[in-house]
């Protein structure tokens, strides 16, 4: 087997990034021998220079999240050092909402991404691709596809007692005026909904999401958490509707056919919810309309548009593992 490293925030603990490794191990690893190239979760991520990390790797992935930043590079994500060995950039993002573009991390990341090692890349919206294409000009084609996470398989959905509505709040958005989300969530608990605060971390996420649920003041709320993102990813699959801060949330409940109301509006919630035909449910958690939204959230996603979703995202992941296939015949 070739030996395929992994570039990503993974071992933190964050629903979604935690799901891109699981993707991996369970993709590529099935023909490969795949490892973290960090065993830090502190800068400078590595306890060896990184120009011996590479030599232990034939191949490097780096792929899942918001990993494009136009002000701010990562030693972790765009190592110089990386360039040593054939790379597939896979599933990233760009958030298109920062406009400061720092000079020197531009070329950076150009310097990166025009580099001959360079053999796949592809985003996770047509945004973030044709911001690639035009800001960093890459030799090779930049495909795009939906999030890597819709194209994974999850376990059969937690069945509830009672109807259940999930919210999923943010460390960073701890002190936002919880005001309109506590009114509508007393509602519906007078409506005979349950309100179930999911924490969507583990580990070290785990540990600072859960303070934030527990400090939403809302009598009556429970809350699930767990180290499993399995356990994580079932009970949101349950749900009758989620009101959800993370994106990763709402990419899976709208995978189980759960309707997500989006507390967070970045740009990657919007680009997803526009192709979904879904806009409707972008939210905030100071919108007077939330409650509306998340009684407008019954309404059903097409079939056919989730199947297209899927297959897609699917496809992405498969592509990669075909590339280096390709590149590694004999280890194959």
């Amino acid at each position: 087997m070739a030996r395929i490293g992994l570039v990503g925030f993974f071992g933190w603990g964050n629903y979604g990034d935690e799901l891109f490794y699981r993707i991996w191990k369970q993709s590529v690893g099935q023909f490969h021998e795949t490892r973290l190239l960090h065993d830090k979760l502190e800068s400078p991520y590595f306890s060896r220079p990184a120009a011996e990390v590479v030599r232990d790797v034939d191949g490097i992935i780096i792929g899942g999240g918001d990993l494009v930043i136009p002000n701010k590079i990562s030693p972790l994500y765009w190592n110089r050092a990386w360039l040593a060995k054939p790379i597939y950039i896979s599933g990233v993002g760009v958030p298109t909402w920062i406009k400061h573009e720092a000079p020197d991390v531009m070329e950076r990341l150009r310097t990166f991404f025009q580099h001959p090692n360079v053999r796949y890349i592809s985003a996770r919206d047509v945004e973030s691709a044709e911001w690639i294409r035009r800001k960093l000009q890459p030799k090779v084609a930049v495909e795009h596809h939906a999030d890597l996470a819709f194209g994974s398989m999850y376990p059969p959905a937690r069945k509830f007692e009672k109807p259940t509505v999930g919210i999923s709040l943010r460390t960073h958005r701890a002190d936002s005026d919880p005001t309109i989300l506590l009114n509508a969530c007393r509602q519906l608990q007078s409506e005979g909904f349950e309100i179930l605060n999911i924490v969507m971390g583990t580990g070290r996420t785990r540990a600072a999401d859960l303070a934030v649920a527990q400090a939403f003041p809302l009598e009556g709320q429970k809350i699930f958490e767990s180290e499993s993102i399995d356990d994580i990813s079932s009970v949101i699959g349950g749900l009758d509707v989620l009101i959800s801060n993370k994106f990763h949330g709402t990419v899976v409940a709208t995978t189980y056919g759960v309707s997500s109301v989006v507390l967070s509006s970045t740009s990657k919630s919007r680009n997803i919810y526009k192709r979904l035909g879904r806009t409707p449910l972008l939210s905030s958690a100071v919108d007077e309309q939330l409650l509306d939204k998340v009684r407008l959230a019954k309404m059903p996603l097409a079939p056919d548009v989730l199947q297209a979703v899927r297959l897609e995202a699917y496809e992405g992941v498969h592509k990669v593992a075909r590339a280096i296939n390709a590149d590694f015949p004999a280890l194959s």
